[in-house]
């Protein structure tokens, strides 16, 4: 005799305390029609009890319960309830859970956004879990962005906290630094968190990481050039990740046994693995700056093996993988090695699609290239404008002598509320400072600048804005920019420097804040003007 398994009734649980609903949505994650049931019922006991913290609650178990683009929608009502009770720690909890969600789906400038909106009311709650918790969470922007240092500080400041209060965000935590680690290049530091990584985890008795700590130990190996190792604890890593629809770390693992495979120039078995993260590309458009080697490798290879076709196809998926990291990490892209830059990409394509020309010469093969060449030019044309505009930039900055030509700055006083004897005295020091490059110092403030010149704030910051036509941070940023400017014009050596190094030289607190201000200084990226004046300058002095 069958026996028939029936969820039961929504009003047959009206009895049940949150307690007991909340547990029985978690155990029914295999079964979605009884799972949905509780959902329904923690909702609507939720609703009647107009309790707005259980009603977050609620919204936040289908959050936790549903796939994709829906989860927005419930991360939206969410903020709706949170707003309506006026609680900082809700709704500082809601704007959280929403950029969780969209981090997840890989959509990271909305993911920012959410964060910083969730900040200041997060701050103003008091609730330590919160606090860091969004602290992870920046973390791992910055990680994404690259900003390695800033994404260690963040992390190593949450440990302590999660160590006592956290096991799993504890763990996830140590493989987060060991991630930042690899991505510095420090493959023993990354190595030591793996190490302590399973410690710890045997200590709490919480494996839950355990595959992911075998996958980070797997791209160190191989970038330790010990691929064989690489592709062992790869391989073992993925059906764990699988598990929990953590598609992109499967695709990274595959990457990685790839490119172990193609190190022993074992090419044919590279190819499966690459064909992988392209149909992950295909399906859900996800791209990272070290991913996009995955489709120049499939090119070289089908380039090799004489199949115009197969070439064809993945210059076009390299060509839109490259569209995504331009709007996605414009401040990321100008770092990308790229083996084949545009103009090779469409030269590429024309010979394709000449091969492909003369052995079809269907009418629909023809308008399907030229459709794709066009947009191909239109990003070519696009390139080449802000090209020129990038160049004309730099040989401004490379003709012009450091004065420069006032600027209009709103806010400047017509004339100086202050004795002329006390302006001449100030302006004299100021000078004096400029000179010795007292500037060049690491955290200047305007207090500490005002005690050099012997008087106070206020004279200090209208006689900048009067003489130098800046507001104080402006003014200090720009002296240190300048100096780096005129090091790299005259000093070879610092040419050689990467961006921590010129930092660290014109006395900036971290990396993220010398490229920002040299960014709105010059318009351009220290990249792009780095290597372009080593290039033409070095070509001058040969």
């Amino acid at each position: 005799m069958s026996v028939s398994v029936c969820a039961a009734p929504i009003d047959s649980l009206d009895t049940k305390d949150y307690k007991y609903l909340f547990s029985r949505i978690r155990q029914s994650k295999d079964n979605t029609v009884l799972q949905k049931v509780y959902l329904e019922s923690f909702l609507k006991k939720a609703k009647a009890g107009q309790d707005w913290e259980l009603l977050v609650t609620a919204y936040k178990n289908y959050v936790d319960c549903t796939d994709s683009e829906l989860k927005i929608m419930y991360t939206d009502s969410m903020l709706i309830v949170a707003n309506r009770s006026g609680s900082d720690k809700l709704i500082g909890s809601a704007y959280l859970s929403r950029g969780i969600v969209f981090y997840g789906l890989k959509r990271h400038e909305q993911a920012l956004e959410n964060y910083l909106a969730a900040d200041p009311f997060i701050e103003r709650s008091n609730d330590e879990y919160l606090k860091y918790k969004l602290k992870y969470n920046i973390a791992h922007e910055k990680y994404y962005l690259k900003k390695n240092e800033e994404a260690i500080q963040l992390f190593t400041s949450c440990l302590e906290y999660f160590k006592e209060n956290n096991a799993r965000a504890y763990l996830n935590t140590l493989h987060s630094l060991g991630l930042c680690y690899n991505s510095e290049g420090n493959y023993g530091k990354s190595e030591a968190m793996v190490a302590l990584g399973y410690r710890e985890a045997n200590r709490l008795d919480n494996h839950d990481m355990d595959c992911y700590f075998l996958h980070l130990d797997g791209q160190n190996q191989y970038c330790k050039r010990n691929y064989a190792l690489a592709i062992q604890n790869l391989k073992k890593s993925i059906p764990a990740i699988e598990g929990q629809n953590d598609y992109a770390n499967v695709a990274v693992a595959d990457f990685y046994i790839a490119k172990s495979y193609w190190a022993m120039k074992r090419y044919r078995e590279a190819v499966p693995y690459l064909k992988r993260v392209a149909k992950v590309f295909d399906e859900r458009e996800y791209i990272r700056p070290d991913l996009r080697e995955n489709f120049e490798l499939l090119i070289r290879f089908y380039k090799k093996e004489n199949q115009p076709k197969e070439v064809l196809f993945y210059v076009d998926r390299l060509l839109k993988a490259d569209s995504i990291l331009i709007s996605t990490h414009d401040h990321l892209y100008d770092t990308i090695h790229k083996h084949y830059d545009t103009r090779t990409l469409v030269q590429e394509k024309q010979n394709m699609e000449q091969l492909l020309a003369n052995e079809r010469s269907m009418k629909g093969v023809l308008k399907i290239s030229l459709t794709v060449l066009s947009v191909v030019v239109a990003l070519l044309l696009a390139w080449l404008i802000n090209r020129r505009r990038q160049d004309r930039i730099f040989r401004k900055l490379l003709s012009e002598n450091k004065k420069e030509a006032p600027k209009v700055v709103r806010g400047v006083p017509r004339e100086l509320d202050i004795a002329p004897d006390t302006v001449t005295k100030i302006v004299r020091l100021l000078e004096k400072w400029e000179h010795n490059m007292k500037f060049l110092e690491r955290d200047i403030t305007l207090p500490a600048l005002a005690v050099y010149l012997e008087t106070n704030v206020r004279y200090v910051s209208d006689i900048i804005l009067f003489y130098r036509h800046k507001k104080f941070s402006e003014y200090i940023n720009d002296l240190k920019v300048d100096y780096i400017i005129e090091q790299l014009k005259t000093d070879r050596h610092k040419r050689l420097f990467t961006h921590d190094a010129l930092a660290e030289e014109a006395g900036f607190s971290t990396t993220q804040r010398f490229v920002t201000a040299f960014k709105a200084r010059t318009k351009l990226s220290p990249n792009y003007f780095s290597a372009k004046i080593r290039k033409e300058l070095e070509e001058k002095e040969k």
